[in-house]
């Protein structure tokens, strides 16, 4: 009980790094490829915007236990409709071409 309970704490607490700071948006990049989600933390709508070179972009959103949320194809934008998730911390995964080019969180609060 007591190493679950030491498991669950540092996990929140390596999801949580970073979450709150001053900057709505969070810019990656990796070599050309440049990817912004805003706002973060987000209620309604979560916008996804891809600047370079990906070809057939796709996305994925996880849980943060990792179960996988939603999946769809990904261009130079993207708006997410929120009403379906819960209050919680979220991953994103980028694709292109079926490799793997970012991976970040955002978070939703109603």
């Amino acid at each position: 009980m007591r190493t679950m309970k030491f498991f669950l704490v540092s996990l929140f607490l390596f999801l949580s790094a970073g979450l709150f700071s001053q900057s709505n948006s969070k810019v990656f990049d990796t070599d050309n490829i440049t990817v912004s989600l805003y706002p973060n933390p987000a209620s309604e709508f979560l916008n996804i915007t891809v600047k370079g070179g990906i070809s057939k972009g796709t996305m994925k959103i996880f849980s943060a236990l990792g179960t996988e949320i939603y999946a769809d194809e990904l261009d130079s934008f993207k708006k997410i409709d929120l009403s379906d998730f819960k209050n919680n911390v979220y991953l994103v995964n980028i694709y292109s071409n079926d490799v793997l080019v970012q991976t970040t969180r955002f978070v939703v609060r109603h």
